[in-house]
């Protein structure tokens, strides 16, 4: 744990791309976990004991087997979500990879990098064009590689993976061709590149930093002699800010949930996103998948965003809707009434209402884009292995149940049972049947991670159907 993948220095040089790593003399012993990059952390996460946070940031853990001569092991290669802006790879204890996954003959690879301004910052122009945490995780992957045999793995058998903004960068990165021949196949959790969160416009982002360089303190002059000098000065003000600055989080953010839409996020750049993403689906390889998410993604959104599903939350989403599709106000509320059965009567009743919400915002979030994820594959016929994971736990939720309209799977309920890592409330304390849908959870893709199908050859597990020319949903 804690291998250092990439060299960054100080000052000008943050908001920068990464460089490969320095080398060392001698052995380094690396089995800490390693510096992670600044945010706030979450309420529930302040009483545990954390790596410290700095913009020194760019380490990866390796978990692996015992290395044999006989064999090479496939790899996980795996991103953590946050929003791109919290949150580390360090919520996934080596205890608990282990066990459940290292133990099925895979090698785990879990990285950090830089989150928020650190890492997305972005003047929308070349002045700070953006997405130094992508090539964070680009520089992490061609290190696993380049080293990953050294462990005993298997360079051409990696897996890319991640959950929500790990997944959605995780999705880009595969379109990236910087990216070509790093990784065989993907595994995309809680939300991917067709969910349109996943990136950001330069407009968008750029006016968003003008606004957060405002609230830092930033004094804008009253006339700039061009759009290039007013970059400098927005990007050279972020750059002396003290790092401690820098920290930000999504928790209590309803704004970002109601508008579903991540303000810090990817931009198509023109150089690890060269061109528009229509564009690079359409001339990048593509790779077995296995995509999905919660049954009802938006409930975890309902709790850290504090959205109770009433009537005026109900009528923003359906203005969001109507923003970002581009159609008219009257056509998406008639899709309501026939897709979700809005009516006066279902408002009038409150566990019905906050019912319609959260399937509304679970779909805006991510299964539309989960959808289209999956219709893209079965077009191309390109393999791919879908899932919605419907088991829960009231365990799970913590005292989170309190302040959401009811319980079932949500955004991260996967990695509750794949890595026994629970967002909500530690520990997750699991009976005997969230055990046996541990164990499956874990069968199932290790299986995807060393065969490309989460059945593989041998498999006692009920059959998981690949989606097909002739699904319809």
């Amino acid at each position: 744990m804690g291998t250092c993948f990439s060299s960054l220095k100080s000052g000008k040089d943050e908001n920068s791309k990464p460089q490969p790593a320095k080398p060392w003399d001698g052995i380094k012993k690396c089995n800490k976990y390693p510096n992670r990059s600044i945010h706030k952390e979450m309420p529930w996460d302040k009483a545990l004991p954390r790596a410290n946070q700095s913009e020194d940031c760019l380490y990866l853990n390796v978990f692996a087997p015992k290395i044999r001569e006989d064999k090479k092991y496939p790899v996980l290669f795996y991103i953590h979500g946050g929003g791109y802006v919290m949150d580390s790879a360090e919520r996934y204890t080596a205890k608990n990879i282990c066990r459940l996954l290292v133990s099925r003959e895979i090698i785990v690879v879990t990285c950090h990098y830089r989150l928020g301004f650190l890492g997305f910052l972005s003047t929308g122009d070349d002045v700070c064009p953006g997405n130094f945490g992508l090539f964070d995780m680009l520089e992490a992957m061609k290190w696993v590689h380049s080293n990953i045999s050294s462990f005993g793995g298997d360079p051409e058998n990696i897996t890319l993976s991640g959950q929500s903004a790990g997944a959605a960068a995780s999705d880009l990165l595969s379109f990236s061709p910087l990216a070509k021949g790093l990784f065989k196949r993907k595994i995309v959790m809680g939300g991917n590149s067709y969910c349109h969160w996943a990136t950001t416009s330069k407009q968008e982002i750029r006016e968003y930093c003008k606004k957060w360089a405002k609230r830092l303190g930033w004094k804008p002059k009253e006339n700039y002699a061009s759009k290039r000098e007013e970059s400098e000065d927005i990007f050279n003000f972020f750059n002396g800010l003290p790092t401690s600055k820098l920290g930000m989080t999504m928790f209590f953010s309803n704004t970002i949930f109601k508008e579903c839409q991540l303000p810090l996020a990817p931009v198509v750049d023109g150089d690890i996103l060269p061109h528009n993403l229509k564009i690079l689906r359409e001339t990048q390889e593509h790779v077995p998948s296995l995509v999905g998410g919660g049954e009802y993604e938006a409930l975890l959104f309902c709790a850290i965003g504090l959205l109770r599903g009433s009537e005026k939350e109900i009528n923003s989403a359906i203005d969001v809707l109507s923003k970002k599709s581009g159609l008219a106000r009257s056509k998406i509320e008639a899709m309501t009434e026939k897709v979700y059965g809005d009516s006066p009567a279902l408002r009038a009743n409150s566990k019905a209402r906050k019912m319609f919400y959260v399937q509304l915002i679970s779909d805006v979030f991510a299964n539309y884009g989960n959808y289209r994820f999956m219709r893209d594959c079965q077009r191309r016929g390109t393999e791919c292995y879908g899932y919605s994971f419907d088991h829960q736990s009231k365990q799970m939720w913590g005292w989170l149940q309190h302040v959401v309209p009811f319980t079932g799977g949500t955004h991260t309920s996967e990695l509750s049972y794949l890595f026994d890592c629970n967002y909500m409330s530690a520990p997750l304390g699991m009976n005997k049947t969230d055990k046996v849908v541990s164990e499956m959870t874990a069968d199932y893709f290790t299986n995807f991670v060393k065969f490309g199908t989460p059945n593989g050859p041998d498999s006692q597990l009920p059959k998981w159907e690949r989606i097909s020319s002739d699904d319809e949903k």
